[in-house]
């Protein structure tokens, strides 16, 4: 199983640009399966659909999260086509097993008033430290963070992982690696601007400019800081500035901003672009945003709206 895995792992790092991330979950759902085989004392090439939905009925159990069964199911159907196309076994025992159905349940969203309202007290913070560079430092990086993340959609993981040569020269955009490797450009607003050029003035004090790759460095020069690291001040200045830390985290800022555009008049597929979403399907979660201000103009504008029934 070890020497499968891994080779499994390798194709998807190689053929599929999978991230990190997706590599690792796939080695977590795929040792999950590989431990109930063991419990059973069964070979991995030897598996039925039998077994399969042995497997899922115990997960399924367990009461997970359906998204999770779905993901876990999906990380066992892509090894064993990796494995049959290998011609390591002869049938594939995914073949009829079919995916739980999935709700497409809204993304949590966070207000305009509530984004502003971090951002008004990270600001608050940074004067209030203005003689403690280290604090001020601390709040400053946040805040050109916040304003990024608000002001791009971007992930946070391609967030922390800017590089300085992603910046172009006149700091109105910003060059972003995707999923897939796959580049976007993004616009940056004036606050955001602001916010980076004051945030460069303070980590020119910490660290030296010309010896660090990522522009937001970790302790260790040569490394960024990770996205738990991340979250973690996110919901701590969230709950100092006086919001519900459990209805925030990094991805729901992404919600937020195409939330924000599009109930702003924004196009779903410039949006879609920014997001950097390969399928415009994937933006169209927020299609009840976009049919509610379409609602909202026909009461507004139309001139027969008060004999309009919606």
């Amino acid at each position: 199983m070890k020497v499968f895995l891994e080779n499994f792992i390798e194709m998807m790092a190689v053929e599929r640009a999978a991230s990190l991330n997706t590599q690792i979950a796939y080695k977590n759902d795929l040792s999950d399966f590989y431990n109930f085989l063991l419990k059973r004392g069964t070979d991995i090439k030897k598996v039925d659909q039998q077994i399969i939905r042995l497997y899922i009925n115990e997960i399924n159990s367990k009461n997970i999260k359906s998204n999770t069964l779905a993901r876990k199911i999906s990380s066992i159907r892509q090894f064993y086509k990796f494995l049959f196309q290998e011609n390591l076994i002869e049938h594939n025992p995914l073949n009829g097993i079919e995916n739980p159905k999935l709700g497409s349940p809204l993304p949590k969203l966070i207000s305009e008033e509530n984004i502003y309202k971090i951002i008004a007290f990270t600001k608050a913070m940074i004067e209030k430290h203005n003689r403690n560079t280290r604090k001020k430092y601390y709040y400053q990086r946040f805040l050109s963070q916040l304003e990024i993340l608000y002001s791009t959609g971007m992930r946070v993981s391609e967030l922390l992982s800017l590089r300085f040569d992603q910046i172009f020269d006149n700091d109105s955009f910003l060059t972003v690696n995707g999923k897939g490797g796959k580049e976007r450009i993004v616009p940056l607003t004036n606050d955001a601007k602001i916010a980076i050029k004051e945030y460069l003035e303070l980590l020119a004090i910490f660290y030296n400019l010309d010896k660090i790759v990522y522009f937001y460095p970790s302790k260790d020069p040569s490394k960024h800081i990770s996205r738990q690291h991340f979250a973690c001040e996110l919901k701590s200045i969230a709950r100092e500035a006086g919001l519900d830390e459990t209805k925030i985290s990094p991805h729901v800022l992404r919600h937020a901003f195409a939330s924000h555009l599009l109930s702003n008049g924004a196009d779903l597929r410039a949006v879609q672009q920014m997001l950097g979403h390969s399928d415009i399907s994937t933006t169209q979660i927020y299609t009840h945003i976009l049919d509610e201000k379409l609602k909202s103009i026909i009461k507004e504008k139309h001139p027969l709206a008060k004999k309009i029934m919606i």
